[in-house]
């Protein structure tokens, strides 16, 4: 019966035609709302386009399961192509290392995990978001010891931001965009003593046009930010927008900035989850390690990535300058 339905041209024509649009908005998304939250779930609908290829094969559906894997396969290289440039990260070598983590401390249930989870990661320096009176004070206790460096953006609503670093932070400034608090400072490598700039970053979420118009603007600032920057870089926050956005290309691409990321760090249980929180580097730096950190209970707490300076292209600037 569902065979014979199929085999009705117009009905044919008319699914095969949805589906080149679905694919065909996740890719060149117009600059509408609702199409760009459908667009957040562009990994889904791949997979669904392949769960939807396999059907029509079982039914017969010669045309239409083609057309399900086309788009299924174009919509892999778009996300592999916008999100994840390179497919393995740089290799380590024997000098300095500067290991950074991202936090959201919304997302934390049980503080004492999180802060054993810092403690014990290493991290040089730490970016926290959404940052309350409770929490900075529950940071500065536990954390002020081994990060002597820091810094707080206290706030009652969820842009509140802090930044904890085992390095020597020689300046640190505030800018706002849309009444959300953003820092940007130059961090001093112990080691190598080779300065680097931070920019501790975030947006609102786009519930609704008018917050989406404004996330905007704030993705736009953070990017003008990096490109003014005249040392390596690195751009940390949760940007509330997965990494195949136009906002989030234009991001890297005004900055000069790669994602750390080299592959999607989700599992099955967050598969209708798109990352939304980065680390950025400028090309001066090379990541060496980037992970989502977990907690025992196999809860996500924040991201991590471990890097290097690109010594042969930071004395090529030299030499042109």
């Amino acid at each position: 019966m569902i065979t014979r339905t199929l085999d009705y041209p117009p009905l044919k024509f008319l699914i095969a035609a949805l589906i080149v649009l679905g694919a065909t908005i996740c890719i060149y998304t117009p600059n509408y709302y609702l199409l760009k939250m459908g667009a957040r779930f562009a990994g889904v609908i791949m997979f669904g386009y392949l769960l939807l290829g396999m059907i029509f094969l079982i039914l017969r559906q010669q045309g239409l399961m083609i057309t399900s894997l086309i788009c299924c396969a174009g919509l892999a290289l778009f996300l592999k192509n916008a999100s994840y440039a390179d497919l393995k990260h740089a290799a380590m070598t024997s000098s300095e290392t500067l290991k950074v983590s991202h936090y959201n401390v919304s997302s934390i249930s049980d503080p004492a995990v999180a802060i054993d989870e810092i403690l014990a990661s290493g991290a040089d320096i730490v970016s926290l978001q959404e940052v309350t009176p409770d929490w900075e004070y529950l940071l500065q206790e536990t954390l002020g010891s081994k990060y002597p460096h820091k810094r707080s953006v206290v706030r009652f609503d969820p842009f509140g931001l802090a930044l904890f670093s085992k390095h020597p932070i020689t300046t640190l400034d505030t800018f706002t965009v849309g009444d959300v608090p953003n820092l940007v400072g130059i961090i001093k490598m112990t080691e190598s003593e080779q300065e680097i700039q931070i920019i501790a970053a975030h947006t609102s979420p786009p519930l609704f046009s008018t917050a989406y118009s404004t996330m905007q603007d704030q993705v736009r600032s953070i990017g003008e930010k990096a490109q003014a920057a005249t040392l390596p870089c690195l751009v940390v926050g949760n940007f509330n927008a997965p990494p195949w956005w136009q906002e989030i290309q234009s991001l890297r691409e005004t900055g000069n900035l790669k994602d750390s990321r080299r592959s999607a760090t989700f599992g099955l249980t967050e598969i209708f989850q798109s990352p939304g929180d980065y680390i950025l580097h400028s090309p001066q730096l090379k990541c060496v390690d980037f992970q989502n950190v977990y907690s025992p209970d196999n809860s996500q707490l924040g991201i991590s990535g471990t890097y290097q300076i690109k010594w042969e292209d930071l004395q090529d600037e030299e030499i042109l300058q």
